[in-house]
């Protein structure tokens, strides 16, 4: 799992990169009186697909929104189990979110969609949303794991 954090770590770093020089090299050009046709198209893909990536590095750190209360309120056993609830449903929303979203991305290829500046597939757009689903199952299988292999019950998340 060490690899796919890397490589999690290093497309959402290098996107916010190229993101940012993209917006630097425009606004210089657009001073100039020109600028890069479909750069904004780009950038607005390239904060989407972080945001879904991100999605799984958010799993991956148990750092997703929450409300504590209830967790905090459990000790042991009872707090084992209410996660080991929580990471189920997450999954059967993670394998929910790979379905149908697969489905817009067939549905965008059959029909051909193409993006308004630069042209390109919006199955290409959307392909982020069945991967993120799978990279989130993936990172709550593990947490499901970890929950229970962990020897102390007390409410921690690590």
């Amino acid at each position: 799992m060490k690899i796919l954090n890397r490589i999690e770590d290093i497309f959402i770093a290098m996107s916010i990169l190229i993101a940012t020089l993209l917006v630097i090299v425009n606004v210089i050009l657009r001073v100039m009186g020109s600028g890069l046709t479909g750069s904004e198209e780009l950038i607005r893909y390239l904060l989407i697909w972080v945001t879904f990536v991100g999605m799984s590095v958010c799993a991956r750190e148990s750092e997703h929104m929450s409300i504590e209360f209830i967790p905090q309120l459990l000790k042991g056993k009872s707090y084992k189990l209410l996660m080991a609830i929580i990471y189920v449903v997450s999954i059967i929303f993670s394998f929910m979110l790979v379905w149908y979203s697969y489905l817009l991305v067939d549905f965008s290829s059959q029909t051909g969609q193409k993006t308004s500046g630069l042209e390109i597939n919006f199955s290409i757009v959307y392909l982020i949303i069945p991967l993120s689903g799978c990279l989130l199952a993936i990172r709550y299988i593990q947490l499901l794991v970890h929950l229970f292999r962990r020897k102390n019950l007390l409410n921690t998340p690590n």
